[in-house]
């Protein structure tokens, strides 16, 4: 990730390694990923419920549930709260969330690429819950684990997640 400019006192910062960046005021400033949570559904016909972007980037792609955690939220919170906010869901909708893995992946905004690491956790939904897609989500899709396209998926760590669930599906 570039970085040009201190966001403590405003002075043109220097590369001093890798995500660590220097002003001349001395003050150390890190790149570091932003953290998101990705939730993947899956049914017990195997089919995963993906959500379809309804906003850039990458609008009308493949995605999982979730987005940024905010500050002074767990991963779980910002899961629990992203699944509300994308699908309308309770915590009494679905199972306890199990983790898949992380992934590091790219989320271009505003001309930039920031650095994201994903938590990707897998769940199931309880008896006829209905996913009613709200907020950044324009549809939901419901499509057998084996038959999804992993190009249609909209980033890197999507897709990385994405292939750790099909492993997991294909053990059982």
């Amino acid at each position: 990730m570039e970085m040009n400019f201190c966001r403590r006192c405003g002075t043109r910062l220097t590369n001093v390694q890798n995500h660590i960046f220097r002003c001349e005021n001395d003050h150390t400033i890190f790149a570091n990923a932003n953290p998101t949570v990705g939730i993947f559904f899956v049914t017990s016909d195997n089919k995963v419920i993906l959500s379809e972007r309804g906003i850039e980037p990458h609008k009308g792609m493949l995605d999982s549930f979730g987005g940024f955690v905010d500050s002074n939220e767990t991963l779980e919170q910002a899961a629990i709260r992203e699944l509300k906010e994308e699908a309308n869901l309770d915590t009494a909708d679905y199972e306890n969330l199990k983790y898949l893995c992380s992934a590091y992946g790219n989320y271009p905004y505003q001309g930039d690429n920031l650095p994201v690491l994903s938590t990707f956790y897998w769940t199931r939904l309880l008896a006829n819950k209905e996913l009613t897609p709200s907020d950044d989500v324009a549809a939901v899709h419901y499509i057998h684990i084996n038959e999804v396209d992993s190009k249609l998926l909209h980033d890197d760590d999507v897709r990385h997640g994405f292939s750790k669930l099909q492993e997991l599906f294909s053990e059982n």
